[in-house]
């Protein structure tokens, strides 16, 4: 479901919002990563790198994100965008991406950022983040000398920014997850083969700063609109589902 080894990929792309939007516009069914990467070389699509740069987004920032577990993916996302959805929502399916992506980024939102800002604390220091990262190495998650962990410490600040986050004065900003995002991640989920309960409880709700009973509530509140209708009585939660593919999700509840 998501990466769970300690890596240091972020070294080869943070939130990468303006690539990825770019590789999604031109993404068309049925693409492979080689074919993406001559797409990109032959149309100079991202003329801002050198061709390398152009290569190593592809290969190690693009398709591990986005179609390593399902080729499917980056359609779906060119279609809801496509459907008028906004930047600031939209990139909140691209930080799911890229967080089930990167073991270091996910589980330091989850345990660390969340927790801050439900105390109420709205601000991060770059040394809690070092202090972190010294801590996953000491617990022997990953193996990083001084310099890696240096500049984990400034990827995990730069990808916080980009998915907005925090801003550049490290305060804590803000942060609600979208209708859309909540529909999209339990689709995404349903058609994934997950069931009703298993939906409810799965991880990714925490990454959005939800617990259970906040995603209980979400799903509720979303009855008939998001295309299903959900009962629950007491911890039992059950769905029917009306949509049969993504594809029909996207185009009928996005």
């Amino acid at each position: 479901m998501r990466e769970t080894t300690y890596n240091s990929n972020l070294a080869k792309g943070c939130g990468m919002i303006e690539e990825t939007l770019t590789l999604l516009s031109l993404y068309d069914e049925g693409m492979t990563k080689a074919t993406l990467v001559d797409y990109v070389h032959q149309n100079n699509s991202l003329s801002k790198c050198t061709e390398k740069r152009s290569k190593d987004i592809v290969n190690l920032v693009f398709y591990p994100r986005f179609m390593k577990c399902d080729s499917r993916i980056p359609s779906w996302l060119k279609a809801i965008r496509n459907r008028g959805v906004m930047l600031p929502q939209f990139k909140q399916l691209l930080m799911l991406y890229c967080a089930r992506d990167n073991a270091i980024m996910y589980d330091y939102i989850v345990s660390q950022l969340n927790v801050l800002r439900a105390s109420g604390n709205n601000h991060i220091k770059r040394e809690d983040i070092r202090q972190y990262i010294d801590s996953v190495v000491a617990e022997g998650k990953a193996s990083w000398g001084e310099s890696i962990c240096h500049k984990q410490t400034s990827y995990i600040k730069a990808v916080l920014m980009d998915f907005d986050l925090v801003d550049k004065r490290n305060n804590i900003l803000p942060y609600e997850i979208a209708n859309t995002t909540v529909l999209y991640l339990m689709h995404e989920l349903h058609f994934r083969g997950f069931s009703d309960m298993a939906i409810w409880h799965h991880e990714d709700w925490v990454l959005f700063g939800l617990d259970k009973y906040q995603v209980q509530e979400k799903i509720m509140n979303l009855n008939l609109k998001g295309g299903y209708i959900a009962q629950c009585s007491g911890e039992l939660l059950t769905i029917s589902w009306n949509y049969q593919t993504m594809e029909e999700f996207i185009n009928g509840a996005i």
